[in-house]
């Protein structure tokens, strides 16, 4: 059978990922749930509200000063999940129109409000860039990443206390690697403290973080083996 012109056959996503998608599915349906102008927030309901009135307080102030952004982000974003994520403090799950926020993160004795209100702006933006058909694969990323922390920086520039989100954003900027493999080592870097974080036992902790590492050794040693195969005798 021939394909039709003009339709590109979707990619199969890999059964971990779907399998992470019902987990999720499933943890959100158990969680408390706050609406706030629109925004449906979601959070452990066992931490109490120190955590949504954080996220809360952050949509007020994107509201006030950049109102024509938050309808934006109310119209992007379905929710905003306050969790516990390994090597990240926040980020965009397009499968369900999600913004993901480490609880860590969110509650820090030194993360601002409005550094969690950039933040929100960053991963919508990452939201928009995905109903626009672009994708967040190795080669687009870094370019991607940068779009996303410019919104950031015209965001904080309305606020009269801004300050802190600069100062956030132009740390991220001296970062340039955002390859899969990168990406996969601070996963592995934070995988031990989110466990435990999620009160998981530490020998529990220790042995997922060792199978994540073998794991993540033979990623590499296959990528390596292929590289070689495609090199000219």
């Amino acid at each position: 059978m021939t394909k039709s012109r003009g339709f590109k056959k979707a990619e199969r996503r890999p059964f971990s990922s779907v399998l992470q998608d019902i987990f999720n599915w499933l943890a959100i349906k158990a969680s408390a749930k706050q609406t706030i102008s629109g925004m449906v927030i979601v959070f452990s309901k066992h931490k109490g509200n120190e955590a949504p009135d954080k996220v809360a307080a952050a949509l007020q102030l994107i509201r006030d000063f950049d109102p024509v952004r938050y309808r934006r982000v109310v119209r992007d974003l379905k929710r905003i999940w306050v969790t516990t994520i390994a090597g990240a403090a926040g980020r965009f799950v397009n499968s369900t129109s999600t913004c993901e926020f480490d609880e860590r993160f969110v509650l820090g004795e030194y993360t601002t409000t409005e550094q969690v209100a950039g933040a929100i702006v960053h991963e919508a933006t990452h939201a928009r860039l995905h109903q626009w058909g672009i994708g967040y694969e190795q080669e687009l990323r870094d370019r991607v990443e940068r779009v996303c922390m410019r919104r950031e920086l015209a965001f904080a520039a309305k606020l009269p206390e801004g300050e802190s989100i600069r100062r956030w954003v132009e740390a991220r900027q001296e970062r340039s690697d955002y390859s899969n493999a990168e990406f996969s080592a601070r996963e592995i870097a934070g995988a031990r403290d989110a466990l435990l974080q999620l009160d998981a036992p530490a020998w529990l902790a220790d042995m997922m973080v060792s199978v994540m590492r073998w794991r993540h050794r033979r990623v590499l040693g296959r990528k390596d083996a292929e590289r070689a195969s495609d090199q000219p005798n």
